[in-house]
């Protein structure tokens, strides 16, 4: 199978659909909160898509690939780590979603649920 083909059956994959739409959720309302709030920079575009893209999307796909080309080895836990990564991609964006909203002041959603945009203390 080559990139090509890897990259088609990956953009058609439904767990990869909601990823994209995460994103472009995520995108949207850390935009809008940006602005309302008044931190909204043109770095944070760039700084998001390191982070959520190319930090979660990137290996996301380097594993799922990886599960598709070596599929046919039968190696042992392959595919538990693919769909453990495709959760904690999807968690992540929908947190990030969340912080979004509670940043718009809608949903009253506890830091528990939607993260805080407060660093930890340091020890």
């Amino acid at each position: 199978m080559n990139l090509s083909a890897l990259l088609a059956a990956f953009t058609n994959d439904p767990e990869v659909k909601i990823v994209a739409a995460l994103i472009l959720l995520d995108l949207i309302l850390g935009v809008s909160a940006g602005v309302k709030v008044g931190t909204f920079r043109l770095g944070w575009l760039a700084d998001f898509l390191r982070n959520d893209v190319l930090g979660k999307v990137v290996p996301f796909f380097a594993i799922w690939a990886a599960v598709r080309v070596g599929g046919d080895l039968e190696i042992a836990g392959y595919g538990m780590i693919e769909e453990g990564v495709s959760a904690a991609v999807i968690l992540a964006l929908g947190a990030s979603v969340l912080n979004s909203l509670r940043d718009l002041g809608l949903g009253g959603l506890p830091d528990a649920l939607a993260g805080s945009d407060t660093p930890p203390p340091q020890p």
